[in-house]
């Protein structure tokens, strides 16, 4: 089985690495592990979820209304150009401190235009 980083993002409450997992047979499926942190219990939880493609995957992710809010480490060279267009939609003006806007916007130009092999992951 080859398992290869496809997606990485974190916030100060959560973050996760997606896992494309190819095992020989049938089309790759995605690991998901992932971890919340609750400050006011100084508790960490870690969970493991199994997608079957990337579209469910990004379903769960935008469930939150400001995902892009959230700090991406990784983006699979793959799905950069599906992310630019999502962020196109993006309303960065919820958060009104303009140079937030921008860190943010600079870490999404950051990995979406980074090597693809920036951050490979384990073989």
């Amino acid at each position: 089985m080859h398992r290869e980083l496809y997606f990485d993002i974190s916030s100060a409450e959560s973050g996760g690495s997606l896992y494309r997992i190819n095992n020989g047979e049938g089309p790759p499926s995605f690991y998901y592990n992932h971890s919340t942190y609750d400050a006011d219990k100084d508790e960490v939880k870690v969970f493991e979820t199994n997608y079957p493609d990337f579209a469910a995957f990004w379903r769960e992710l935008t469930k939150d209304p400001q995902w892009w809010y959230l700090h991406p480490l990784y983006v699979h060279p793959e799905q950069r150009d599906f992310i630019r267009e999502q962020l196109k939609k993006a309303n960065w003006a919820v958060h009104p401190n303009k140079k937030w806007q921008d860190s943010h916007q600079r870490q999404w130009k950051k990995v979406l235009t980074g090597p693809g092999g920036y951050y490979p992951g384990p073989q």
